[in-house]
């Protein structure tokens, strides 16, 4: 118990109380809940105790009391006496209810949307290998992918701007330009190309390597110093990258790869193409967040258009509804309901978690294939599947931090200087068709 003056403070304070009235044997009680309590006797005189207290004390006119901490305080008047609490320890104790009540409402909202949007990434990006294939039975592959990234590209930019982002320098729109041709126009279009002959099962399994040959071409640049202080590759990462590669040797010793044409190896540069970029991409002056996503597209996109009338494609008849509706699902969903999630995830959670569709997307595309496209999948498919995906968790493992910002944060730098965002919103084309 602490008995205070009414010092100047503690009348300002009271200025702004509840001033409560009581007759003599009347009682006042409040719970004290953490916060600090200012209370006085401003007429007459009180007994106050205190739970928990093993002495009472009684305040008579002009004297305050001070506490703070929990328990049960009651004040019994004397005589008839008229007490003053200072409002703001009750407007502090329900502010603070309300702050701990939001917080736990965020981080119930948080651990949602960290849920959802992962299921987006599996489900969505794993599930367009499957509209790929569904797209190529009336359309052409080039065709397809430049009304696909020119759509999305220009809704993306759109929306962009609406919500003030800037637009592109020139040297940004090139720079976009040169790393949406390597990313978009090689990765994506192989891709795309390759899956006339391939399964969506047997493509998404080739194209979840593209971590591994990232993390390869990485270590690759820093042993010959392009990279100054680079870490040494460890033990764990170098086993990481032969399991995942040995898994991609399955698949084609296996014969899932062998096709009637040879374009269907193009897929196994697919990924290469897209790794490439990725680490071309560092050193570019791209745009910062989405907008390089959106530049990129708009970029790539009319140079796949202008491949497929190079290379003659042409519409033998007027493309199906079912073919429409799978470009329209890629076009909303896949470059840009994912993108939103992916760039949620990267900003909330570990990279680890982040990019963990690499290993995921694999299984959802060959179950899909199986279950909506009438694909079959051989054992030997599941298994290149199961081990690539176990090196990339080897890689990611081993390399901690470093080898977790090599495929889903790289080029992201600390303080105020630019960061690798970029990136993080731009990979999200890059490592599915």
């Amino acid at each position: 118990m602490k008995l205070t003056s009414l010092v100047p403070e503690a009348r300002s304070r009271l200025r702004e109380s509840s001033r409560i009235e009581l007759g003599k044997g009347g009682l006042w009680t409040h719970r004290l809940r953490g916060g600090p309590l200012l209370l006085s006797c401003t007429a007459g005189s009180v007994w106050l105790t205190r739970e928990g207290e093993p002495d009472d004390v009684v305040l008579e006119a002009g004297a305050s009391y001070g506490g703070e901490g929990r328990g049960l305080l009651v004040v019994e008047a004397l005589e008839p006496a008229q007490i003053a609490v200072a409002a703001g320890e009750a407007q502090r104790t329900v502010r603070a209810a309300i702050e701990r009540a939001r917080a736990a409402l965020a981080r119930a909202r948080g651990s949602w949307l960290v849920l959802l949007s992962l299921a987006a990434l599996y489900l969505i990006w794993g599930s367009t290998y499957l509209a790929v294939s569904i797209a190529l039975e009336t359309l052409p592959p080039f065709l397809l992918a430049g009304v696909r990234f020119v759509t999305a590209g220009a809704l993306l930019y759109g929306g962009l701007r609406l919500r003030g982002v800037p637009r592109p320098t020139l040297r940004q729109w090139g720079a976009a330009a040169r790393v949406g041709v390597l990313l978009l126009v090689f990765g994506n279009g192989l891709v795309v190309v390759a899956q006339q002959w391939v399964s969506s099962g047997v493509a998404a399994v080739v194209v979840s390597t593209m971590p591994l040959w990232l993390a390869l071409f990485t270590t690759a640049r820093g042993a010959r110093g392009a990279s100054a202080g680079a870490p040494e590759v460890s033990r764990g990462e170098w086993l990481g990258l032969l399991v995942g590669f040995a898994g991609a040797a399955l698949l084609h010793l296996g014969g899932d790869l062998h096709a009637a044409h040879a374009g269907a190896l193009l897929i196994v540069l697919a990924p290469v193409a897209w790794a490439l970029g990725s680490l071309y991409s560092r050193s570019l002056p791209l745009p910062e967040g989405p907008m390089a996503v959106a530049a990129e597209m708009l970029a790539a996109g009319p140079v796949m258009l202008g491949i497929s009338a190079l290379t003659g494609e042409h519409l033998a008849a007027p493309p199906s509804a079912r073919s429409l509706l799978a470009l329209g699902y890629m076009t909303v969903f896949g470059s840009i309901v994912a993108l939103s999630a992916y760039t949620f995830l990267l900003r909330n959670t570990r990279p680890a978690i982040a990019t963990s569709y690499a290993y995921v997307n694999p299984i959802v595309a060959i179950a899909l294939g199986i279950l909506l496209g009438g694909e079959r999948a051989s054992a030997t498919t599941w298994a290149a599947a199961a081990i690539v995906g176990a090196g990339v968790v080897l890689v990611s493992c081993a390399g901690g931090p470093r080898s977790g910002a090599a495929w889903g944060n790289a080029g992201r730098r600390s303080g105020g200087l630019r960061t690798g965002r970029r990136m993080d919103a731009a990979l999200h084309e890059r490592r599915r068709p």
